[in-house]
Parts: C-alpha cells; structure tokens; sequence
C-alpha cells in the first residue's frame, strides 16, 4: 500500500519481520491514546490527543524494529525533516513512553544545543501530562525533572552547556535540532554512558543545518548525515544505525517545483 510522505530520500534497512516483531505498533498506540497537544497544531486541535499520519506510523515502524533475539535493532537515529512537521510532538510522545513503559529506573533525557531548545521538548511533555489524567496520575512533575511514581524512572532536560555530566545512565535520549550542536561532545559522553543498558537508543530528529561546526571541522549532524548515507546505501554495514532522512530525489531538483516540495516534506499537502 502507498503512503504519502513515505519512504523518505535515505531510509536504512529493515525486514518486514524485524517491523512486525518491533514497537512501532506499540508506540502509535500509546501515542495516540494518551499524549495531547498543548496548543493548535497539524497533529491535533489544542487539548486534543494526537492523530499520527501513516507516514509517521511506518517511520515508527521501522526505528523501533527488533531483532530475532528480540533486542532493539537500532540504537543510534538520525531523523531528518522539515520545520513544521510535528517533530516536537513525536520526539515527546516518544519519551513519555519510555517513561511510563520502558524498564524501573529508566534515565530519560531531552537534549539540544541550548537549554532554552531543550526545554522546548521537556515542556512539551508536561503539558502531555497534565492534560491527560492517566499520566498525571503516573508521574511527578518538578521543574527540571519527571519522575515515574512506581518505577522511579526519570526524564531530564540536559544542553551542550550543561557542566556537569558525570553519573548518567541514559536509557532514552531525544535531541532536538541536532545541527545545532556545537561540537560532538555531549552526543559521545551520552552515547559512551548508556552502554550499561539493555536496549539504549539515541534518537536525534532534526532540520538540515551547516556543514561545519564551531571548530571548523565537519559538523555532528553532517558527519550522521554522511554515514547514514552510506548505510542506507549498503556501502556501510551497521544495523544499530538508523536514518531517515527527507529531501529532493536530485541533486539538481527545481525547488520552484510542487513535485519537490513533496519529496522533501512528508507532510506536503496534509500540514498546514
């Protein structure tokens, strides 16, 4: 069956069974019966639960695909999208499951450039929970941290800036505009952190940005984007990595043209 917005430009391998046996399915559910929007967007009226579009079901699909052993297949995501497409609301959705479903004292985090972008995500998922009585009753919101009543799991908000990073566990960590980053720094000491867990993943959803970061060296988002590339392409081989990424068919694509506007937007026609 065809979707709209799907397959994207760059999408890493995965089997159809790796996707039936993985979490997406879980994860839209939840989703959808659950997380609520705290202000008009394409992804709900205001106060309303989310309606997730199936092209966000099948990239949910295929990011949360398990292996036959029955682990995450992927640990390391790079999602690359448009402005406008509902990336807040999925990456938020995505860690109050963690937070509510994933394992006792899961370590969730929301990471950008920033702490003010970063706040962006965290303040998004309290809304979700203050709006929806069920998570409300599962979790304790303060202000820089939500804690899981039962499991103890929490979820924080961490930036590049951030001086002390000593003493993580990262089970689930969402970065937000990763281009953004000004060095890799903070993506290694996580990434280095949550190898003491069962099924860590580091999800990074971001909009296209500068090749280069503040040293002049090849920027994170860039050298992500490259060697996803060249997994997606099978000139890589490296299953814990994912990426999906949207942009023109062609190098040379007319940006005056409705057609490219839709290979590079997912939502093209459906987001307003």
């Amino acid at each position: 069956m065809s979707v709209q917005g799907w397959p994207p430009r760059f999408l890493t391998k995965t089997t159809a069974i790796e996707r039936k046996r993985g979490d997406g399915a879980k994860a839209a559910a939840f989703i959808e019966a659950l997380c609520r929007v705290d202000k008009q967007s394409f992804a709900a009226p205001a106060g309303q639960l989310i309606e997730l579009l199936p092209w966000q079901k099948q990239l949910l699909d295929a990011l949360l695909a398990r292996r036959a052993d029955g682990r995450l297949k992927h640990r390391t995501a790079l999602i690359g999208m448009p402005r406008k497409s509902g990336k807040s609301a999925l990456l938020s959705g995505l860690t109050m499951r963690q937070l509510v479903m994933g394992e006792p004292g899961s370590e969730i985090y929301a990471v950008a450039a920033t702490r003010d972008q970063a706040r962006i995500v965290f303040e998004t998922a309290k809304s979700m929970i203050r709006l929806e009585p069920e998570l409300a009753d599962a979790c304790n919101i303060y202000r820089d941290v939500i804690e899981n009543k039962v499991t103890r799991s929490i979820y924080k908000v961490l930036a590049s800036e951030a001086p002390q990073l000593e003493g993580l566990s990262p089970s689930f960590v969402a970065f937000d505009e990763l281009h953004a980053q000004p060095n890799r720094e903070l993506f290694d000491v996580l990434s280095l952190a949550s190898a003491a867990r069962v099924d860590p993943m580091l999800v990074a959803i971001t909009t296209a940005g500068v090749k280069t970061d503040s040293s002049g060296k090849d920027s994170l988002c860039y050298s992500m984007y490259q060697y996803g590339q060249r997994v997606a392409n099978g000139e890589t081989a490296d299953d814990t990595f994912f990426m999906a990424w949207w942009q023109p068919r062609f190098e040379n694509a007319d940006y005056k043209d409705a057609k490219v506007w839709k290979q590079a937007n997912p939502g093209f026609g459906v987001i307003s």
